[in-house]
């Protein structure tokens, strides 16, 4: 039977863990919304940057859950903690993702000779 209940006072790893999703989903809400404001000026291409951001945030967000199960399986049993960063390279690619988007998004705008 295992210990399911929080390690430590201080609750660390459970707020690590929320801080994780938070960003995740503003990066995955950012995507999208993203998407939706340059689609008259980028087209499709709008559309398919947003998705990859939105679904690697969803990856970030899955990987993170993942790490707390981990971590607090290690806390409990006083074992080292675990390693890996996939959470935070999912999450530095949507950002990469976004930034593509924008300036695509810019550079549509000054060829076209549009304003906002």
């Amino acid at each position: 039977m295992s210990d399911d209940r929080p390690f430590d006072r201080g609750l660390q790893p459970e707020r690590t863990l929320l801080a994780w999703r938070r960003t995740a989903l503003a990066i995955a809400v950012g995507s999208v919304l993203g998407a939706r404001l340059a689609f008259p000026v980028l087209g499709a291409l709008a559309v398919v940057i947003g998705l990859l951001g939105a679904a690697t945030a969803l990856a970030a967000y899955t990987a993170a859950s993942v790490r707390y199960r981990r971590a607090h399986l290690a806390l409990v049993a006083g074992e080292p903690l675990p390693g890996g960063a996939l959470p935070l390279a999912a999450l530095a690619a949507a950002a990469a993702l976004i930034g593509v988007a924008a300036l695509g998004y810019v550079l549509a705008l000054a060829g076209g000779g549009r304003s906002l």
